[in-house]
């Protein structure tokens, strides 16, 4: 019997898609030890991890482990961030041919069968990441879409992908390409600025989160709102876990280990969270259904 790994048991549940974006967000970060006290068998360096998803339309497999020297092949040549991408655009149901798309935009060389392979590495620490379509998929479910750029170009409605999106492009305090990708055109062409917000609703496990991103004005008094000193990270930290269909009281522990004071029964039910970050107001409601 495969022995469990720190996370699973201290938080009481199976590793899921939390945990792949999770070990590749620390590949990203250098922070190898930490990987393996968290998720290898005894808490040390041992062989190499595994991690898999069985999802509607796809088997998702992701294997990490030291290489014996740094890998300089073309075949370690994508990056962590571009497997967390593919890993959540599979994990929002984004059309197959869109995924193919984005990924030869890159420059990676993927074919148009039903299987990609993805490999990284950073020091001598490598990535493998393979994502089977399966045979029996089901079709691509069409879905009203609007008239922001991102929805236009990708014929798809804005979902848990977008929100991450934007969450990161937040941080980097990049506002004019946030509104430039997701406000709807007939109103970044026409209205006023403070018409130009971004607001969209999405599914995360059990919650409807709405989805509010806006630029303000440091000239004005503004009052922080209700839990609006939560980061940008952590709100990252919940939006995922709740995708991933954890427990009321982990994303609870996510919000009071960073002092944001919260209970579980209000996980349970509904909450906000927002955050005013440089000229940036983000605010995100929550509602389980």
């Amino acid at each position: 019997m495969k022995a469990r790994c720190l996370v699973e048991e201290t938080e009481g549940r199976e590793l899921d898609s939390y945990d792949l974006i999770t070990v590749l967000g620390l590949v990203k970060e250098h922070a190898f030890k930490e990987i393996w006290r968290r998720y290898g068998p005894k808490g040390e360096p041992e062989g190499k991890l595994n991690f898999n998803l069985n999802l509607e339309g796809y088997y998702v497999e992701m294997t990490l482990e030291t290489l014996t020297a740094l890998a300089l092949s073309p075949t370690y040549q994508a990056s962590p961030h571009l497997m967390q991408a593919l890993i959540r655009r599979v994990l929002c149901g984004h059309r197959h041919g869109l995924i193919l798309e984005k990924l030869r935009a890159y420059g990676v060389p993927v074919g148009d069968g039903g299987q990609i392979n993805l490999s990284c590495s950073v020091g001598t620490t490598g990535v493998d990441l393979l994502v089977n379509r399966h045979p029996e998929a089901p079709e691509y479910r069409f879905r009203k879409f609007g008239t922001s750029r991102v929805e236009q170009e990708e014929q798809r409605p804005l979902d848990h992908y977008d929100l991450v999106s934007i969450l990161y492009l937040a941080q980097q305090n990049l506002t004019d390409t946030i509104i430039s990708r997701y406000v709807p055109q007939e109103i970044l062409n026409e209205g006023a600025e403070e018409e130009k917000k971004v607001h969209f609703t999405s599914s995360a496990g059990d919650y409807t989160i709405t989805f509010t991103f806006q630029r303000i004005s440091n000239e004005q008094p503004r009052q922080v709102p209700a839990r609006g000193n939560v980061s940008t990270a952590t709100m990252h930290q919940v939006v995922r876990r709740l995708f991933a269909g954890h427990a009321p009281e982990l994303a609870a522990k996510e919000l009071t280990d960073k002092g944001i004071i919260i209970t579980p029964h209000e996980v349970s039910t509904e909450f906000t969270l927002a955050r005013i970050l440089n000229d940036n107001a983000i605010e995100m409601s929550f509602q389980r259904r």
